[in-house]
């Protein structure tokens, strides 16, 4: 008899995770040769595969799972899993039924399982990254959103009258912890529609956009002022110096701190 595993729980070792209101996030960990028997999951989720190989067993047809690659599972999928001798370790986005009902999202997921080949979705392999890495906690939000955002077909017009206020928001509301859905809120649009007419539009995403905003006037400040590593973190944003450092290192080959130093000499 399968079992059905309820809302957030999974098997392997859960080492990381992440709750957000349309989804949980987590890392989860497998044993060599660890083997898990048909069961079911109460919501659709996502899982990347990123170490290990295992066998995925259902009802329609069995096939190995390999680093990189991605499965689609929807509601009450029923599936077998039997890891490597290497064991193996997943990126999971499971995504809230009601959530899903209150974005008007449940259309948007595939019905039938569904396995995506290793490349396939740039936005996950950036939030595999940046989750794993501690870095800025608003983006899994805001790659979930694109992902989701790229199954939707709606055509982005030329002239976005909402863009200009956006751009203004991030540009100099740094301190505001904003999601897209505080975004969207303010300029009426759906958030999963905002977050891929923005993409579109500027190249970027909202939070690769904020976070440029932000190392941005953390670079004027580390030229025009005598406030510590700690005070720039917290006036352009980030919620610590760590995540300021890691923030800036992504733009430029040395911490903050180095390159103030270069200022000194």
């Amino acid at each position: 008899m399968a079992i059905l595993l309820s809302s957030g729980n999974y098997f392997g070792i859960e080492k990381k995770f992440n709750e957000h209101p349309l989804f949980k996030l987590n890392l989860t960990h497998y044993a060599p040769a660890e083997h898990i028997h048909e069961h079911y999951h109460e919501n659709a989720y996502l899982s990347l595969l990123i170490k290990g190989n295992y066998e995925e067993v259902n009802k329609r047809n069995d096939g190995i799972m390999n680093p990189g690659e991605v499965i689609l599972r929807p509601s009450g999928y029923r599936h077998a899993n039997s890891f490597g001798k290497t064991g193996g370790s997943c990126m999971n986005i499971e995504f809230k039924k009601d959530a899903l009902d209150a974005y008007g999202l449940r259309a948007v997921l595939p019905e039938l399982a569904t396995t995506y080949q290793a490349g396939a979705f740039s936005y996950l392999y950036k939030l595999l990254y940046f989750f794993s890495n501690d870095l800025d906690p608003e983006l899994s939000e805001e790659y979930i959103f694109n992902w989701l955002s790229a199954h939707q077909h709606t055509p982005v017009p030329s002239r976005l009258v909402w863009l200009p206020k956006v751009k203004k928001i991030l540009e100099t509301e740094l301190e505001t912890q904003h999601t897209i859905d505080s975004i969207s809120e303010r300029v009426f649009v759906h958030p999963i529609y905002l977050a891929r007419a923005f993409r579109e539009r500027e190249g970027l995403t909202i939070g690769e956009y904020k976070l440029q905003m932000r190392v941005k006037k953390s670079m004027e400040l580390l030229f025009s002022t005598k406030l510590s590593i700690s005070e720039i973190a917290y006036t352009t944003g980030f919620s610590d110096a760590a995540h300021f450092i890691k923030s800036f290192r992504l733009y430029y080959p040395v911490s903050p701190h180095k390159f103030r130093s270069v200022l000194k000499g």
